[in-house]
């Protein structure tokens, strides 16, 4: 999830990239956002270095994926993912169809985890 850093609303979007400094930047990762509250733009990952070791969209970012059938994910790489036998993942927000060898994230074990810490 992104929050911006001047409001801290997590209402956030891709921004376009406008220039070279934004292409500069995305060969670090740092790709341009635009927070829909207060129209303030930051570049930021879209993933935290902590959780790239987790299956995510590679479009939004999103953690919680859903897994589907391997003959949905279309393209060459979809078929290479087939042989390979590799597990493949829908993202419900941007529709985006992958394989992908990373784990994935454990989200109701995550929240529950820190309910627990708010109580105590």
């Amino acid at each position: 999830m992104i929050y911006c850093p001047a409001c801290q609303a997590s209402d956030c979007r891709r921004s376009r990239r406008r220039g070279f400094s934004d292409y500069f930047y995305g060969v670090a990762g740092l790709i341009p956002w635009r927070c829909n509250q207060c129209e303030t733009r930051f570049r930021a990952r879209h993933v935290p270095f902590s959780h790239t070791k987790y299956a995510h969209c590679s479009i939004c970012g999103n953690f919680e994926l859903k897994r589907i059938a391997p003959e949905h994910v279309p393209g060459f790489l979809g078929a290479v993912g087939r042989v390979l036998g590799l597990p493949s993942l829908r993202c419900d927000p941007c529709r985006h169809k992958f394989f992908s060898i990373r784990p994935l994230k454990d989200l109701a074990n995550q929240e529950s985890a820190e309910g627990e810490q708010k109580v105590a």
